[in-house]
């Protein structure tokens, strides 16, 4: 049968933990808490068991949980029941007696086993302990004075615990009415029973806890509205430990102080057996100041700030009038168009601190830049760009993925989430030295599960984002798709939600010149910190024909400004779509917001009024997809969903009805249509949807797309 100590040694380890040797026992991170020190202690008991104890205060029953065990497996075979009989014992007239001899031989009272720790005086020590056979018992109790554990004392100083009980208060009970009650005499507060009965040997009122920083608010109720001084252990844990008790005693006690042991002493037994009395500890806690009374935290509490408090200060830019540091900025572009190009281009410039396109001959600092690229792979796309744009790519970091360890101690990557690994973002600023630029592109490829098309999700995800960005005094440049809508302001046009767009500080259109197809315009959409700039015009050319070699295409930025608005640049883009309708359009934004599953169809409303679409253009766009309307529960909201894939056999390819006959179906479905793979209809090649009639359905699936409005 496995022993007890090695049962808890495998279980850490297959949790991830590494136990290492510690004389004649193990230490090793706690499992229960974020242990950042080793602060678990596992030794073998003389019966066998194995004796463990969290030194910050956790529980051996959160000990064991936390590794999967139950306090039974720390205990071995009953000694004095090993082959389940009671111990014999001898028959008078053979020299000995009748009382059962157990099989410890630790259990006769022997001097040693009456000894007391050094500088405890016998009497203090019989304040707070009692005499168990060979054994001292140490009561814990609560506030009120109930005892709710037993600490146990063996003969050779070995400690121990009473596993049926909670770990609680050392001190002689009742305590004094008047200890504590003056700040000149206050109640020392200390760590374990033996430097307890150490300063109660010195006639100090003193209160004892079983380990550093554990029973904190009991000892609080205990100790309201007099004077405590916590005398701490002289190492990490003792001094983490006082601290964590005086959080918990400011809001109740006259005054906090925190000290520790004259004499440079590790604790506060070892200054009294060194030779400090009374009046070394009197003097050094009436001459420590308290600490400030902090007020417990309210849930709800109003964050305020006085501006006359404010001290003003302009805008700082990282490309000036343009991208703003400390500011969320969002460029929006159909695919194809070069916005990686852009933002590669941009990195390049931070990097080296190159001149700006609108401003030659004005260098810049450079800086350093993290990219977040979801689409380009690095080694075969983006370090061949930078290279080609000049950058200095010494100050420029990937952030590929975040790292995760499993509950077998394994580690594995993950796609970086928004939504729960800006912590990760941070320290990938901090890598490099002056970072200026972070690049997210798309912003849609990290929103992990938060819906892009609500509101109320982005803004909670954007604002800490846009936090990280103030405080670290970086531009954080986030890149989105166009959606399918063709009119209205180009505001409207940002893949998703409203909220990206008014998250940022400003936000810049990528368009085509429908002058020119191989022109591209980076046009101001909003700018909420300065005036309008206007636009500017560039291409994506070969590295040969601006200078340089291998061909790798670079960007190529025109001097002049561009006069031309968002509006009417995305305006164009939607009047050269090759006889697309808004309807069409609606109908991609539909299916779009519904391949993640049902929507209640107030919700669609909404979204779809953000969006830029009317109520009359989705409906068309509901039938022409075969949007089924349900009602899951009764009494319930009305949802909007998808058609489910019909069987394989039953597809047929649905009905191109466009304005323009000669229109190849591809322009309008898409590589992929619900019906032909049994997915979702969903949009691939952000070209559009088909334009079924009114009167289409695929296949019978669709008996509820014509219902009325009066649904909602």
């Amino acid at each position: 049968m496995i022993a007890p100590t090695e049962r808890i040694l495998n279980a850490l380890r297959q949790h991830g933990h590494e136990p290492r040797k510690a004389g004649a026992g193990w230490t090793c991170r706690c499992p229960a808490h974020d242990d950042r020190t080793p602060s678990l202690s596992i030794h073998a008991g003389d019966d066998g068991r194995a004796l463990v104890n969290c030194h910050a205060g956790c529980t051996v029953d959160a000990v064991c949980g936390a590794i999967g065990l139950r306090l039974a497996d720390l205990f071995g075979p009953d000694p004095i029941r090993r082959n389940g009989h009671a111990p014999k014992t001898r028959r008078r007239g053979d020299g000995g007696d009748t009382t059962p001899k157990p099989e410890r031989d630790d259990v006769h009272i022997t001097a040693s086993s009456t000894s007391l720790p050094d500088g405890v005086p016998d009497w203090a020590w019989a304040k707070i302990a009692h005499r168990d056979r060979s054994r001292w018992v140490i009561p814990e109790r609560d506030a009120s004075g109930v005892v709710i554990g037993q600490a146990i004392r063996d003969a050779d100083g070995r400690k121990t615990f009473n596993q049926g009980g909670r770990r609680g208060l050392i001190l002689p009970w009742p305590l004094e009415t008047s200890a504590g009650l003056s700040a000149d005499n206050p109640i020392f507060v200390c760590e374990g029973a033996t430097d307890t009965a150490a300063l109660l040997g010195l006639g100090l009122d003193a209160v004892g806890v079983p380990m550093a920083g554990a029973c904190g608010a009991m000892l609080a109720e205990l100790l309201a509205e007099r004077h405590a001084v916590i005398v701490a252990d002289a190492d990490r844990a003792g001094r983490r430990g006082a601290m964590t008790i005086a959080d918990a005693l400011r809001a109740r006690c006259q005054s906090v102080r925190t000290m520790e042991a004259p004499c440079a002493a590790k604790d506060a037994r070892e200054a009294v057996r060194i030779g400090a009395d009374r009046t070394a500890f009197l003097t050094l806690a009436r001459g420590t100041q308290s600490l400030t009374s902090t007020p417990a935290p309210i849930d709800g509490a109003p964050v305020i700030v006085r501006l006359s408090e404010v001290q003003p200060e302009p805008v700082a830019w990282l490309w000036p009038g343009r991208f703003a540091l400390g500011k969320l900025t969002l460029i929006a572009g159909d695919p194809g168009l070069g916005k990686s190009f852009l933002t590669l281009d941009i990195a390049a410039r931070v990097s080296r601190g190159r001149e700006w396109p609108d401003a030659p001959g004005v260098a810049t600092t450079p800086g350093g830049v993290v990219l977040l690229s979801a689409e380009d792979a690095i080694a075969d796309t983006i370090r061949p760009r930078l290279d080609a744009a000049g950058a200095d790519v010494a100050r420029i970091v990937a952030l590929e993925a975040v790292s995760s360890v499993g509950d077998n101690g394994r580690e594995s990557a993950r796609t970086f989430d928004l939504s729960r690994d800006l912590p990760a973002l941070e320290a990938a600023i901090g890598s490099v030295d002056g970072c200026r630029l972070v690049v997210i592109d798309p912003v849609t490829a990290y929103l992990g599960g938060v819906d892009s098309h609500k509101n109320a999700e982005i803004r909670g995800l954007l604002a800490p984002l846009g936090a990280i960005a103030e405080r670290h005094r970086v531009a954080v440049v986030a890149v989105t798709h166009l959606n399918k809508s063709g009119g209205g302001p180009a505001i409207y046009r940002a893949m998703g939600s409203l909220a990206f767009a008014a998250a940022a500080r400003a936000a810049w259109a990528v368009s085509k010149d429908k002058d020119d197809p191989r022109r591209r315009l980076f046009l101001p959409i909003k700018n909420n910190i300065a005036p309008d700039t206007g636009g500017l015009a560039y291409r994506i050319e070969p590295r040969a024909e601006v200078g340089g070699v291998d061909g790798c295409p670079v960007v190529a930025w025109e001097p002049g400004p561009v006069n031309v608005s968002a509006d009417d640049a995305l305006a164009s883009d939607r009047d050269e779509g090759g006889g697309r309708t808004e309807r069409d359009d609606a109908a991609g934004w539909l299916a779009d917001l519904l391949a993640h599953g049902p929507r209640a169809a107030r919700d669609v409303v909404r979204d779809a009024s953000d969006a830029g679409y009317s109520i009359a253009t989705v409906r068309r766009a509901k039938a022409a997809i075969g949007v089924v309307s349900r009602k899951p529960a009764f009494g319930g909201p009305w949802e909007w969903t998808l058609p489910a894939p019909p069987r394989a056999q039953d597809a047929q390819p649905p009905k191109m009805l466009t304005e323009d006959a000669h229109t190849p179906p591809s322009e309008h479905l898409g590589e992929k249509h619900a019906g032909f793979d049994g997915n979702p209809p969903k949009m691939l090649n952000g070209e559009g949807v088909s334009a079924l009639g009114d009167g289409e359905r695929l296949g019978n699936t669709a008996t509820n797309a014509g219902d009325e409005w009066g649904e909602l």
